[in-house]
């Protein structure tokens, strides 16, 4: 059997193609290991939206999920023996991903290696190529994120951080949708971030899944946080940015003043939901 190995990265830009590598498959069709950094995971959510980083924490989870409950087929002796006994983990399949499948998540094209599928041997691999933390200090998180970032331990015994929401939960709800902050005391209380740095797509995202969780939560105490984007380089968005501030429907909060939300989880025992 061929042993091969391919990288799985997240497409983080469409326009020209860049990538960061997540995470790592060893196989040769019969057996496999794959796993992915939790930091790189991480690192990515600063840099799209919701719904992708949903998705690709998703086609992680299914890739494991595949190894270990799925593709498993003993009785598979004789149509794919060149390439194992595996119908979805083999190099053909995983070579058509890495040349057909390039929009959120792609595979790189499939290397040959003269070994074993050992777990020694995935995790050197997996140490060269995914756990090289220099890679990853190259991407800089934004300081809107790494304020963002360092907030949450300072009220994740009032909120819970980045909750999830399907249609199914309320009728209102027309899309799955997300909020940063949620908690309750005698009403709920959401926050949203909203980076106005991003692309404007990414904002309208951001801002959608803010706008649906109102409209189920009217009685609710709602924060919205942000910061003055530059006006000459982000025009749409500063103007966005002024308009929120005027609006009485929730309290605006910029990312100089978060006190102002630990303060009143506080006092309002607000406790996570």
């Amino acid at each position: 059997m061929k042993t091969f190995y391919s990288i799985l990265s997240a497409v983080i830009n469409t326009v020209t193609g860049e990538k960061i590598s997540l995470g790592l498959l060893l196989s040769d069709g019969n057996k496999s290991f794959f796993g992915y950094s939790d930091s790189r995971l991480s690192l990515i959510g600063t840099l799209i939206d919701k719904e992708s980083k949903k998705f690709i924490r998703q086609y992680l989870r299914s890739i494991d999920n595949v190894i270990q409950k799925i593709d498993i087929n003993q009785d598979q002796l004789t149509i794919l023996e060149h390439d194992g006994k595996n119908v979805i983990i083999n190099e053909p399949y995983i070579a058509y991903l890495s040349t057909y499948s390039q929009n959120v998540v792609s595979f790189s094209k499939p290397v040959l290696i003269t070994v074993e599928v050992k777990e020694h041997v995935f995790q050197n691999l997996f140490a060269k190529f995914i756990d090289d933390e220099t890679v990853v200090e190259t991407m800089k998180k934004s300081n809107f994120q790494v304020v963002k970032s360092a907030f949450f331990p300072h009220v994740q015994n009032h909120f819970t951080i980045e909750k999830e929401f399907s249609p199914e939960f309320n009728p209102k709800l027309l899309l799955p949708a997300s909020i940063d902050l949620f908690g309750k005391n005698e009403r709920y209380v959401l926050g949203q971030f909203l980076d106005l740095e991003k692309n404007i797509y990414h904002v309208k995202n951001d801002y959608f899944d803010y706008h649906q969780l109102t409209e189920v939560f009217l009685k609710s105490h709602k924060f919205l946080i942000s910061c003055e984007p530059n006006k000459e380089k982000y025009p749409q968005q500063h103007y966005f940015w002024n308009e929120i501030r005027k609006q009485r429907r929730h309290q605006y909060v910029d990312t100089s003043e978060l006190e102002v939300i630990e303060r009143y989880a506080a006092e309002h025992q607000v406790q996570p939901e």
